[in-house]
């Protein structure tokens, strides 16, 4: 028990004996009570629409210029280019603390299209393609990425062989 003795001049007067031990083991079982109540963090989580493995009559038709493609590749590089790929020349390389600027910046080019491209050119659209030596971290960066950008339009899809090969070209792997 916690007791305090002090030596006491006059035997008359005696302080007061408080016990303080119940109101401890009392601290102890709110503090244990509401740990085990309270939810501390909830697990968000992402959706992700893929598209579909079923070959469609009638495809969604996209406006080159407001096409811009993601391939994350090793050392957590992305080639990037715009539109549909024609040459190697097209293919350009950045980091992960340079694809901010390349987003803001082509989403800036989509908004400022003339007025007499249709209204889906006025939206900018993203496709994702995860390399083989990418890993699940760099997805992870890329779909946070559009989050934090407001790119509604975004859809993940495979490396094409011609993708595979014009990489292995352009940066000799």
């Amino acid at each position: 028990m916690a007791e305090m003795n002090l030596p006491q001049k006059d035997r008359r007067m005696q302080a007061p004996r408080i016990d303080l031990t119940p109101m401890v083991d009392l601290g102890f079982l709110l503090i244990t009570f509401f740990m085990y109540t309270t939810t501390l963090a909830r697990p968000a989580t992402m959706e992700i629409k893929m598209p579909s493995r079923e070959p469609t009559t009638s495809p969604t038709e996209v406006a080159a210029e407001s096409t811009l493609t993601l391939i994350a590749t090793e050392d957590h590089h992305i080639v990037y280019y715009e539109g549909l790929l024609s040459d190697l020349s097209q293919m350009k390389q950045c980091s992960f603390t340079q694809l901010r600027a390349v987003l803001l910046d082509k989403k800036s080019r989509v908004l400022s299209l003339p007025a007499t491209f249709s209204a889906n050119a006025h939206k900018m659209y993203v496709i994702l393609k995860p390399g083989d030596e990418s890993t699940y971290g760099d997805l992870v960066q890329l779909l946070d990425e559009m989050s934090i950008n407001e790119i509604p339009f975004s859809t993940i899809v495979d490396l094409t062989t011609e993708e595979i090969e014009w990489l292995r070209k352009k940066f000799q792997r």
